[in-house]
């Protein structure tokens, strides 16, 4: 029975992903993977929504290592794509990094239960939101998930 519960509950989460992607196109912005985890963690912690994901303090805030393995499963079966971007060094010109972002592949379409649009109408609110602005929101508010006090400083310093 356990087992079966498990199974409804990722099925949840599979489907808030597709939405929150969703959300991201038709607003045209992107979702990177800081972006997912603090969008679902507000979900949690301001909406009330309890999926069953552990956030714990990470580099850049909450992180919930069985929300990533969710998406990774959604990008294995080909519903979800990475897309990445070079970073260089403007003094080189060498590739130091990869901005990542996710992308819905397919169709989706929204249900009309009232839940879930007001889920939708959450996830529009944040995603149009930077990935610095949504850290920073969350640092001020959660600072207890700020594992790494110097990187949530530097969020911090921008505002």
């Amino acid at each position: 029975m356990l087992g079966f519960l498990v199974m409804i509950i990722e099925d949840i989460i599979y489907r808030l992903i597709k939405l929150l992607l969703y959300t991201a196109k038709e607003e045209n912005t992107v979702v990177t993977p800081t972006k997912l985890q603090k969008i679902f963690f507000l979900l949690k912690e301001e909406k009330g929504v309890d999926l069953g994901l552990e956030f714990k303090p990470w580099f850049f805030g909450p992180y919930s290592s069985k929300l990533q393995d969710l998406i990774d499963k959604l990008i294995e079966i080909g519903e979800v794509d990475v897309e990445e971007e070079e970073v260089r060094d403007p003094l080189s010109g060498e590739v130091i990094a990869y901005k990542r972002h996710y992308v819905l592949v397919g169709e989706f379409t929204p249900s009309n239960d009232e839940k879930e649009k007001e889920i939708e109408a959450f996830f529009r609110e944040w995603v149009r939101k930077s990935r610095s602005e949504i850290l920073n929101y969350v640092y001020k508010k959660y600072p207890e998930y700020g594992k790494y006090p110097m990187i949530r400083d530097k969020v911090l310093s921008r505002f």
